[in-house]
């Protein structure tokens, strides 16, 4: 491992900050096409709430369709190639949209194909992009690399919802995808100047078929005593969030009558949220705990969502719901990051992408299930009715967690990890 040397700034490390760099244009991309895309459906298309739930369900259907695969190519092959080339996939797919408006055969059908391509790529290099991080930087770091690129994230999402709410009022949401685009092509080029040698895969990831791989990925995760219960809680929050977050576009463009300026406005305040919990985590967690700091911050994420409820359209409820937004980002940042980094701690270097991936399967495979619900419910109960459901369901995470072991673990644990099989701590060698 090359860069800035164990206990030295992270900003000293270049190939870090080329990592980092790439990670906030992709993100800043995303958050733009986070508004155009709900908005050409809502806006351009005329979609039915039944209808916006189908796109949500394409975009969150590949972790059940390629999460574990990509998780045992991560482990058997170098991770940067991977995420480069998924990179330029992504671009490519997303170019697809502006073509197709100027040609004038833009439809609900080719925005469906469209999230479902780019969401499978994104996961299959998003995969490689999370695990690749621990052999970039010294494990006793990697709280403080997960809290700087999560503090950039945020940022970026927040400058690419405002960009995005700025363009789609000024150009057209489908023509705003195209920055989408050209974000994709500066992230490839940053990820491809890294010059960090990256650890060859470990030789033991090639010696059975990939179905065995992925099974011993999933035992790991599920038999290790730390993983697990976070895997757990994790499951609880992305499936209701998931079911809220199907519904808030439609809910504030239609019942609060919000215009693609306010929207914009709305996710860039609420991505601000996620930077202050991104800066604050490291701090947090060396004071309090990482058990006590995530339980927290699942405790005030439901009352979070009342803003949301009880506002009337106007300038009032849009600064009480903003306001709410910024809180929730920032305490789901903060344990987020925090489960994330323990996570990372604790796996041995040969099962990181599997790990990650089986996580990713098992929690983010239950968010296309909870927008088709959220689908279903807001159309046979209504939009208010079912965001109301959905958060008082926003309790679940917390309980889980609480009823676990970890709500005993006081520190960030630094594993040395040590050569050999896969181990799983607590279980005998």
């Amino acid at each position: 491992m090359s860069g800035a040397p164990a206990g030295k700034s992270l900003w000293r490390h270049p190939d870090f900050v080329r990592y980092w760099s790439a990670c906030a244009v992709d993100v800043a991309g995303s958050g733009v096409t986070a508004v155009a895309l709900p908005l050409i459906a809502v806006v351009s298309l005329h979609a039915s709430v039944w209808q916006v739930s189908l796109l949500s369900f394409a975009e969150r259907l590949p972790p059940l369709l390629v999460a574990l695969p990509a998780g045992a190519l991560a482990d058997r092959h170098r991770k940067r190639p991977l995420m480069t080339g998924t990179v330029l996939a992504c671009g490519a797919a997303f170019a697809a949209v502006p073509l197709a408006d100027a040609a004038g055969c833009l439809t609900l059908e080719l925005l469906y194909a469209v999230a479902l391509v780019t969401s499978a790529a994104s996961l299959i290099g998003s995969t490689p992009r999370i695990s690749y991080l621990p052999s970039l930087v010294p494990r006793e770091q990697l709280l403080e690399a997960n809290s700087k690129v999560g503090v950039v994230a945020s940022l970026a999402d927040s400058a690419g919802a405002q960009l995005g709410g700025a363009v789609v009022a000024l150009l057209g949401a489908a023509h705003a995808v195209s920055l989408d685009v050209a974000s994709y092509l500066v992230c490839a080029l940053l990820l491809g100047s890294i010059r960090t040698p990256e650890p060859a895969p470990d030789p033991s990831a090639r010696k059975g078929s990939l179905r065995a791989e992925i099974a011993e990925g999933i035992r790991y995760v599920l038999r290790h005593p730390t993983i697990r219960p976070l895997l757990l809680t994790g499951t609880a929050f992305t499936a209701v969030f998931a079911f809220l977050t199907t519904l808030w576009t439609v809910y504030l463009l239609r019942e609060l009558h919000y215009t693609a300026g306010t929207l914009g406005s709305l996710l860039s305040v609420a991505a601000l949220g996620g930077v202050a919990g991104a800066l604050a985590v490291r701090r947090l967690v060396d004071r309090y705990g990482p058990a006590r700091v995530m339980l927290t911050a699942l405790a005030i994420i439901p009352f979070t969502e009342l803003p949301l409820l009880l506002a009337a359209p106007g300038l009032t409820g849009q600064v009480t719901i903003a306001a709410g937004m910024f809180v929730q980002l920032a305490c789901a940042t903060v344990q987020g990051s925090t489960q994330r980094s323990i996570r990372q701690a604790m796996c041995t270097p040969g099962m990181q992408g599997r790990m990650l991936a089986t996580g990713q399967w098992v929690t983010y495979g239950t968010r296309p299930l909870a927008a088709l619900l959220a689908g279903a419910s807001g159309t046979w109960l209504g939009l208010w009715n079912t965001l109301a459901l959905g958060t008082a369901a926003l309790v679940l995470p917390f309980l889980v967690l609480l009823a676990s072991t970890i709500r005993t673990l006081h520190h960030v644990p630094v594993v040395t990890p040590s050569p050999g099989p896969p181990h799983v701590e607590g279980e005998p060698a």
